[in-house]
């Protein structure tokens, strides 16, 4: 399989996992979170090794979005007097 493809299917089955983490039937989304940032950490690898730095950036930040989204649906915020 070449990298370009490995990275697409890092980046693939993290989707998958950040769409089970709002599938309301899954009770484990901390473990979907940890997948889809696995893959996604994956994938960056393999940019970064090929030395693809768009591609690094680009996953990067998809990362932060993926982690900023899961914190804004489920973290708990202290509750204000």
């Amino acid at each position: 399989m070449s990298d370009s493809a490995e990275l697409a299917r890092f980046e693939a089955l993290a989707e998958e996992a950040m769409s089970a983490v709002y599938d309301v039937r899954n009770a484990d989304v901390r473990s979907c979170l940890e997948d889809a940032l696995y893959n996604i950490e994956r994938a960056t690898d393999i940019a970064r090794i090929r030395g693809w730095m768009n591609e690094v950036e680009r996953l990067t930040a998809r990362r932060t979005r993926i982690q900023a989204a899961f914190d804004a649906r489920f973290k708990k915020r202290p509750k204000v007097p």
